[in-house]
């Protein structure tokens, strides 16, 4: 019975990193969103900050969540890729579903003591409106046309990294503004390690700076943290919204977004019974 649940914990966790880094390389899908969403982002910001103390309590969870991703991320690109290229109102509603569903479980865990308190109230609507105008602002811009070469692979991945530290703020939308999203999903799915190695290199290196800041915001002030991630993990929900064509589509996208908010629910059932055992 042990190793089926240890079994059971190890698939979850697979199955986490496959959505996050799949995900992720959605056009408005926060990769940092994701980890919140299955429960990675505070562990992964420890991880970070204090590797010393954190391998020994999170070794097996990172293990197979970065399993996870790597498939997600390369072995999945090409696939969500071409789905979110026929189907990219349906993709959206899908995900939109899937983090809605997870905002109930999110608010829970960030009280403190089991209230809300009215700084908790501040920090949720302040981080909320922020990447609102910050996402409008993007939206309003002109878009530019940057060449991909290692120097704006890299460029690309420290935007990456802040999209994993920064809950919400979305890495696609960014680097769709500055024209190098296609390029790259492009490139990453062909396993083009003169556009992959700079772009992890950024990421890797905006993590591992920035993680022991928000480490240190969760130790000393967890519930106002936590419900600014809330914020902006609903701020990043909204801006993803489309516009549909007609009713009918209203309708599927409707549909999808409750698939999306089921297996959310499911997922939360999953990983608490798993953890529990």
């Amino acid at each position: 019975m042990q190793n089926k649940n240890k079994l059971s914990l190890a698939l979850f966790y697979i199955v986490s990193g496959v959505l996050i880094g799949g995900g992720a390389i959605l056009p408005g899908v926060s990769g940092g969103v994701l980890c919140v969403v299955f429960g990675v982002y505070r562990p992964l910001m420890e991880l970070l900050s204090h590797p010393k103390r954190s391998i020994p309590k999170y070794w097996r969870m990172f293990l197979f969540v970065f399993i996870g991703v790597a498939l997600g991320f390369v072995g999945v690109a090409k696939v969500v890729g071409n789905l979110f290229e026929r189907y990219e109102i349906q993709m959206l509603c899908l995900f939109i579903g899937l983090i809605l569903g997870t905002v109930p479980m999110l608010l829970k865990t960030a009280k403190a003591d089991g209230k809300t308190t009215r700084q908790d109230t501040s920090a949720l609507v302040i981080a909320f409106a922020a990447l609102m105008a910050l996402l409008l602002i993007l939206r309003m811009g002109n878009k530019a046309s940057l060449p991909l070469n290692p120097a704006t692979a890299f460029i690309s991945g420290i935007i990456w990294g802040f999209s994993l530290v920064i809950p919400g703020l979305s890495s696609s939308s960014l680097l769709i503004f500055l024209g190098l999203y296609d390029k790259i999903m492009l490139q990453v799915g062909n396993l083009n390690w003169s556009v992959v190695i700079p772009l992890m290199l950024g990421i890797a290196i905006v993590a591992v700076l920035f993680a022991s800041l928000v480490d240190r915001l969760f130790e000393k002030h967890h519930s106002i943290a936590s419900h600014a991630v809330v914020g902006l993990v609903l701020a990043s929900t909204v801006s993803i919204i489309p516009a549909f064509a007609d009713v009918k589509m209203l309708f599927v996208g409707i549909a999808l977004a409750a698939v999306g908010f089921l297996a959310a629910m499911q997922l939360d059932k999953w990983q608490a019974t798993v953890k529990r055992d």
